[in-house]
């Protein structure tokens, strides 16, 4: 398959669009595939632990196609954002149909909104990305999600210091509202401390810009769509913020870096990740299912990622984990019994 496998990423847009076209029970369709039909094929279907050769990664690093397939993903989710604002309100719509828009377009936000800004917002050398990266952000409230995720979770994964980084046996809902309410007004502090040692005033902080950005964009949606479409869109983007919250929730949930006698946290290694080597799920998130990797070196490109022999695996692929997360009183126990087949109390 090589590397036109990624191309198969760009199928979350286009089953968003086949529901925002569509009724009844085709209208469910791009939620079958996504929620039921690859997490069962991802059980089926054999692990994918190659890793490229140094001579592969080298020219892998260089060529021009990742960087166009992740960047081409950008105007498409805009085109499929709109085509939901739309179409939310079409005549004869039933209830059943506009959940399923709404559910889809959650789906959107998390998946390619968050998760694409996410790899393009790791790029701090290139402007153009960090821009591209800003514009997917908006789109799913997350502006601020770029400074946490990576001067806060990058630095503190696996500590008490880093609210995306899960306990055993937290519930998933309070490790959310945590997560994304302490990552909030955690990043305005991590961005003041940053301009106090620039000397620069605390005026600047970028977080005006990151707060007022995604508040323009509900409030545009208001002025050019209703009420109605703003509400709409808002609960979808909760959807897709629950769907960030519940990666940041597995990925790490229960692997806790050791605290050494000098007071300071060992360095972060490949066993405070969970990985997961499905083909499906590496290829739909852009890899980032090799999650070990990515901590090692967060700016490393999502095509050269490695599988580490040496980190623990989910008990399921990462679309399959999503659902769990969701559901505490199946998502612990499970968990409880990967975590003690790794020896990790």
């Amino acid at each position: 398959m090589g590397k036109l496998k990624y191309i198969a990423a760009y199928i979350t847009p286009l089953l968003a669009l086949l529901t925002f076209y569509s009724y009844g029970f085709t209208a469910y369709i791009g939620i079958f595939v996504l929620y039921i039909l690859i997490p069962v094929a991802e059980q089926v279907l054999p692990l994918s632990t190659e890793n490229f050769s140094k001579v592969e990664k080298h020219m892998a690093k260089d060529d021009w196609f990742y960087d166009l397939v992740v960047s081409l993903i950008v105007p498409i989710h805009l085109f499929t954002m709109y085509i939901f604002l739309t179409t939310i309100t079409e005549a004869g719509l039933t209830l059943s149909d506009s959940i399923a828009r709404v559910f889809m377009m959650g789906t959107l936000l998390g998946v390619i909104g968050i998760n694409v800004g996410h790899e393009l917002g790791h790029k701090t050398q290139q402007p153009f990305k960090q821009f591209l990266a800003q514009i997917l952000l908006t789109s799913s409230v997350q502006n601020h999600f770029m400074t946490y995720h990576n001067g806060g979770h990058h630095r503190d994964i696996g500590t008490p210091a880093d609210l995306s980084s899960a306990k055993k046996g937290d519930n998933f809902y309070l490790f959310a509202l945590r997560s994304q309410i302490g990552g909030y007004f955690k990043t305005w502090k991590l961005e003041g401390e940053r301009l106090a040692t620039k000397g620069k005033s605390k005026l600047l902080n970028p977080m005006i810009i990151y707060t007022l950005l995604p508040l323009s964009m509900l409030l545009a949606i208001y002025f050019y769509f209703g009420a109605y479409v703003l509400i709409c869109y808002f609960v979808a983007s909760v959807y897709g913020i629950a769907i960030l919250e519940s990666q940041n929730f597995f990925a790490h949930y229960g692997l806790r870096r050791k605290k050494l006698e000098n007071g300071r946290y060992e360095r972060v290694n490949p066993k405070h990740s969970w990985n997961s080597d499905h083909l499906i799920g590496r290829v739909l998130l852009f890899e980032l299912t090799r999650h070990s990797d990515h901590h090692h070196n967060g700016a490393k490109e999502f095509q050269v990622l490695d599988s580490k022999h040496e980190s623990p695996l989910l008990p399921f692929g990462y679309p399959a984990m999503l659902i769990l997360s969701f559901f505490p009183f199946l998502f612990k126990p499970l968990m409880a019994r990967q975590l003690k087949s790794y020896g990790i109390e």
